[in-house]
């Protein structure tokens, strides 16, 4: 565990933080000196993350149950972190349901909770901590979109449901930083492909160049690039990351 200046002290609401990326950057921001409030459906992983955070740092973590395809939970969580301290230096819209499958197979209700969750969630629960994200004199709100929501980029495996969520959310940010640029609050939406998940708990294996032992990226890979993004000076913004899986020749 490395204190960051960048980050040490700064407030991360990251939703989804109960699995897979969400878990990773959470407990990794923290390792760097940032406060985390941890968003999610599930109470039970939420709480293993925040007991893991305090073991390794000695801080709490808050613990908000919130369903982003539930307006009326988004509205709850929004307010319960908002009572907790009026500033919020960063916000990580991290959770988003995956949906694989054809469009013909695919359930209307899966469809709908895809899009409600990604596309009508992520909106809701950004507004709803905009007044917080205003108090903060150094503000950013991340999106992690994909590489489907980038116009003709492939994404194996993902339906045409998942890639219209994810188009939304990237139209969502770009939108987003223009209405907010003169407000102190970087956007930036962030384009992984596939990726996979590893335990930010167990030390990672590389091979004998010192490269990752693995043909494709891992939330490893994605955590530095919000953290990146994060601790940049406030002179660079970076509307725009794309992620891509360089493969060694």
């Amino acid at each position: 565990m490395t204190s960051d200046p960048n980050l040490s002290g700064r407030r991360i609401v990251i939703t989804g933080a109960g699995r897979g990326l969400g878990r990773a950057l959470s407990i990794t921001a923290a390792d760097h000196g940032a406060d985390v409030v941890l968003l999610g459906r599930n109470p039970p992983a939420l709480h293993a993350v925040a007991d893991a955070i305090r073991l390794r740092t000695g801080r709490d973590s808050p613990v908000v149950p919130c369903d982003l395809a539930q307006p009326e939970s988004i509205k709850e969580a929004c307010g319960v972190v908002l009572a907790a301290a009026p500033a919020i230096d960063v916000l990580v819209n991290n959770a988003a349901p995956w949906l694989p499958g054809n469009i013909a197979e695919l359930a209307e209700a899966d469809i709908a909770a895809t899009i409600a969750a990604a596309v009508t969630g992520t909106i809701l629960v950004t507004k709803g901590l905009l007044p917080g994200l205003r108090q903060s004199s150094a503000a950013d709100i991340i999106t992690i979109v994909s590489t489907a929501g980038w116009a003709g980029w492939d994404f194996d495996g993902a339906s045409a449901a998942f890639h219209a969520a994810k188009h939304g959310q990237s139209g969502f940010s770009d939108a987003l930083r223009h209405e907010l640029k003169d407000q102190a609050i970087r956007v930036a939406a962030i384009y992984p492909p596939d990726f996979d998940d590893t335990d930010p708990l167990e030390p990672d294996r590389h091979d004998a160049h010192g490269a990752p032992a693995r043909s494709k990226l891992t939330n490893h890979e994605v955590v530095a690039t919000v953290l990146f993004a994060i601790s940049a000076p406030r002179c660079c913004a970076y509307p725009v990351i794309i992620m891509d899986n360089m493969r060694r020749q």
